[in-house]
C-alpha cells in the first residue's frame, strides 16, 4: 500500500516538475502499468475529432504515428462521449483500435479486459487513457474511484503540458473552437527526429510574423504541408490561403494568373479577372515551385513584393495589396542564382526566413511513425478493420532511400495494402516484405556503391524467408565467402544473380510469380534481370 501511495504521489509531483512533457507522460504510463498490471496502455490527446497518441506502453512503435478518428473507432467514440470511466465487456463486439498492434501478438484480441479513462479539464475533453490486459478479469478488483484518481492526475498532467508548451496556439486550450482544432489537425506534421523538431520550432517562430518564407527541400518532403502549417498558426489564418503552382503556368498566361487582367487585354480576355495576388489580399499566397518562373515574370513579382502594388494585364492603374508570401522550391536556389536562372534580388527578398525540410532518409524513426499514419488512413479507405506492419517491413522501410520521400512512402504503403487485401478474405491485413518493391530500391543504391556489407547482410536477412540460400545450414560467414575477393558492386550483383536465378527456377520460370516472391513488380524484375544479363 505504501508503494502504491508513493507511486501516485510521484505522478502528482511530476505534474509541476521541470521534466519534459514526454518524460512526464511516460512516467505516468509506467506507473499505470506497474499498479494495474496491464499489458498495454496509451495516453491520447483529443484534437479535431481525433485521438492522437502521445505516449504508449506495450504497443507497436508505429502507433505513435497513427491518428484515430473517433467516428472510425467505436470504442474511442464511446470514451469520448462517456464523461466517466468506461469498462468494456471482455467479449465486447466493438472492434479494438489496437487490434494487431500489440508486439508478438498477430492474432486479434477478441476477449480481453479494456478500460477507457476520458481526461476532462474544465468540463472539456482534452484526451484519454486506454488500458488493456490479456486477462479478461485483470481489472475486476479495481474500483472506479481508483481509476478516477488516475484520470484526474492524467488530465492535470496533460493540461499542464499543453499550457507550458503553449500548444493552445494549435488547439485552443481556453475555448472549444472546433474549426481551429480541425484546421490544426489537417496540418499536423508527423515526426520526432531532430530535423523535424528544428523545423517545427522554426515554423513556430516565423508563423506569427509577416516575413516572406522560402521553403526548400526535395520533391515529396511535404513543403506544401509546411506552408499550410505556417498559415494556420499565423494571424492571417482567418483570411484566404491561395495556392499557385508556378511550374504549371504556361508563359502566355502566367502574368494574368498572378496579377489578373482587364477585359480586352488579350484575345480571350472577355471580362475583368482578379489574379492570385488580389484573391490573397490580407491573406497568404503560396507560390509552389517558384524556381520555374521566367526571368521576366520574376522582375514583376519583385516589384509586387517591394512596393505592395500590382497592375492587371492591360491596365495602367496600380492596385494596393497586403499579401504574405510563402514560396517553395526543390531547386538549390543559390546555384540557380549563380547560373543566372533566378534573380538574386528576388531570391534575397523571398528568403528572408528560409526553411529546409529534411529528406525522409535523414529522419530516422520518423519513417515508422509515418508508416503508421498512412496505414491507419489507408485502412479506412480500403474498409478493412486493421492494417499491421510486419517487423521485417519496418526494418526494410528504414533501409530504403526514399528518393520520392514522404509521398513515395505513402504510395508504397497504399500499394502494399491493396496487394495484401487481394491475397486474403480477412479484414485484418498484415503487410509483409513481398507486398513492397523495396528490394529494387536497395538494389539501385547498391549499384551506386552506398550499400555497406552490414546493410547487405541485413537486406539478405530480411528476405531470408524467400531466399533459397537461407535454407542452408552453413554459417553466414561461409555463405559470404564467394564474395570475399570482390568489390561491393560485384558482390552485390553476384548475390542478386544467384537469388533471382534460384527463385526463378523454384517458380517454374514464371516471371510474375518470381517478382511476387521477391517483392518486385514484374517490370522492375525484368529490367533487373536484363541488367544482370539473365534475360
Amino acid at each position: 500500500m505504501d508503494q502504491y501511495k508513493n507511486d501516485w504521489i510521484q505522478v502528482a509531483l511530476d505534474i509541476s516538475s521541470s521534466i519534459s512533457e514526454q518524460d512526464r507522460f511516460e512516467r505516468l504510463l509506467a506507473t499505470i502499468q506497474s499498479q494495474l498490471k496491464c499489458d498495454a496502455a496509451a495516453l491520447l490527446l483529443f484534437k479535431g475529432q481525433q485521438f492522437i497518441p502521445l505516449a504508449i506502453n506495450g504497443l507497436t512503435e508505429d502507433v505513435l504515428g497513427r491518428r484515430f478518428e473517433i467516428e472510425q473507432h467505436p470504442r474511442l467514440e464511446a470514451i469520448a462521449r462517456a464523461g466517466d470511466i468506461v469498462r468494456f465487456p471482455p467479449d465486447s463486439d466493438l472492434p479494438d483500435p489496437y487490434d494487431g498492434l500489440i508486439p508478438n501478438h498477430d492474432e486479434m484480441l477478441h476477449v480481453h479486459s479494456c478500460i477507457g479513462l476520458p481526461l476532462i479539464q474544465q468540463g472539456r475533453l482534452i484526451g484519454a487513457i486506454t488500458i488493456d490486459a490479456f486477462d479478461p478479469s485483470q481489472f475486476d478488483n479495481f474500483q472506479d474511484s481508483d481509476l478516477r484518481l488516475i484520470s484526474a492526475l492524467a488530465a492535470n498532467s496533460l493540461n499542464t503540458a499543453l499550457l507550458v508548451e503553449k500548444l493552445e496556439t494549435h488547439i485552443d486550450v481556453n475555448s472549444a473552437g472546433k474549426s481551429q482544432s480541425l484546421k490544426s489537425t489537417q496540418n499536423d506534421m508527423i515526426g520526432k527526429s531532430k530535423g523535424m523538431q528544428a523545423l517545427k520550432s522554426h515554423i513556430e517562430a516565423v508563423a506569427q510574423t509577416d516575413l516572406s518564407v522560402l521553403v526548400m527541400g526535395e520533391t515529396g518532403v511535404g513543403k506544401e504541408l509546411v506552408a499550410h502549417s505556417i498559415y494556420s498558426k499565423s494571424s492571417r489564418s482567418t483570411q484566404p490561403f491561395i495556392y499557385l503552382n508556378c511550374a504549371a503556368l504556361p508563359e502566355s498566361v502566367a502574368e494574368s494568373e498572378l496579377f489578373g487582367h482587364v477585359k480586352g487585354a488579350f484575345t480571350g480576355a472577355i471580362s475583368h479577372r482578379k489574379g492570385k495576388f488580389e484573391l490573397a489580399n490580407n491573406g497568404t499566397l503560396f507560390l509552389d515551385e517558384i524556381g520555374e518562373l521566367s526571368l521576366g515574370l520574376q522582375a514583376k513579382l519583385l516589384r509586387a513584393l517591394q512596393y505592395g502594388d500590382i497592375q492587371r494585364v492591360g491596365d495602367d492603374n496600380n492596385i494596393k495589396v497586403d499579401v504574405r508570401i510563402i514560396a517553395a522550391t526543390n531547386r538549390v536556389m543559390h546555384e540557380e542564382v549563380k547560373v543566372g536562372r533566378f534573380r538574386s534580388d528576388l531570391y534575397h527578398r523571398l528568403s528572408v526566413f528560409p526553411l529546409f525540410v529534411p529528406p525522409l532518409r535523414e529522419r530516422g524513426k520518423d519513417i515508422i511513425l509515418l508508416a503508421g499514419f498512412f496505414a491507419e488512413r489507408c485502412q479506412h479507405k480500403l474498409n478493412v478493420a486493421s492494417i499491421k506492419l510486419d517487423g521485417q517491413v519496418l526494418a526494410l522501410l528504414q533501409q530504403s532511400q526514399w528518393e520520392g520521400n514522404v509521398r513515395e512512402l505513402e504510395h508504397a504503403l497504399n500499394r502494399a495494402a491493396v496487394l495484401a487485401k487481394a491475397e486474403t478474405h480477412s479484414s485484418h491485413l498484415i503487410l509483409k516484405p513481398q507486398h513492397f518493391s523495396l528490394l529494387s530500391s536497395i538494389e539501385g543504391h547498391s549499384a551506386k556503391g552506398v550499400l555497406s556489407e552490414s546493410e547487405l547482410k541485413s537486406a539478405s536477412s530480411a528476405i531470408s524467408f524467400q531466399n533459397p540460400l537461407a535454407q542452408s545450414s552453413e554459417t553466414p560467414n561461409a555463405l559470404l565467402e564467394p564474395f570475399a575477393q570482390m568489390d561491393l558492386k560485384a558482390a552485390t550483383a553476384l548475390f542478386q544473380t544467384q537469388l533471382i536465378e534460384q527463385t526463378y527456377m523454384a517458380n517454374n520460370e514464371k516471371l510474375s510469380n518470381t517478382a511476387l516472391q521477391l517483392g518486385l513488380s514484374p517490370g522492375n524484375l525484368h529490367r533487373l534481370m536484363k541488367r544482370l544479363n539473365l534475360k
